[in-house]
């Protein structure tokens, strides 16, 4: 017979575990995405070079569900300038390479270019936040990661984040920057 006192730590895990679980499981949506860099690319463009130590943070607004904003200059040759995963440290456009080791770097300048910014896909690692954990982290595992790159005015900087999606075509998601 399972005693009262059992039953009662039963429940309460259940409660407090399963909707843990599904709000670490959230993913963020393209338009999500779209609305966070379009809002990173305004506070950019006011605050400039002072407003890069904004994206470096896990507790940084623009740090949600499985995504990030992060920051290229283009201009200067650097991804990654501002990065919130410790582990991603700024480097040379040319020589920045996806999960499998191809070079990226340009491909995020270029989308950035066109006229609203546009897509790309890559393969990348998925962030994680550990509990009671102060810095994000990747997964071991590679996954397939479609970001949107803008340019951000008057500034020498571009801003982008991602979705993680096997479906999701680069066609279509740039079809949303149209709407």
């Amino acid at each position: 017979m399972i005693r009262p006192l059992k039953i009662a730590l039963i429940v309460v895990t259940a409660f407090v575990w399963l909707p843990l679980n599904a709000l670490a499981a959230e993913e963020a949506t393209p338009e999500e995405v779209i609305a966070k860099v379009k809002e990173a690319a305004a506070y950019l463009a006011k605050e400039g070079e002072g407003g890069l130590k904004t994206f470096k943070s896990m507790d940084s607004p623009f740090v949600w569900k499985d995504s990030y904003v992060f920051v290229y200059n283009c201009e200067a040759g650097l991804g990654d300038v501002a990065h919130p995963v410790p582990a991603t440290k700024p480097s040379k456009i040319s020589e920045n390479k996806d999960a499998n080791g191809k070079v990226i770097g340009p491909e995020f300048c270029k989308a950035a270019e066109r006229p609203g910014g546009g897509w790309l896909e890559y393969p990348w690692w998925k962030p994680v936040r550990s509990e009671g954990a102060k810095e994000l982290e990747y997964t071991k595992e590679i996954s397939r990661k479609v970001s949107y790159m803008l340019k951000v005015e008057g500034q020498p900087y571009e801003v982008g984040a991602g979705v993680y999606s096997d479906t999701l075509s680069v066609d279509e998601l740039n079809a949303l920057l149209k709407q």
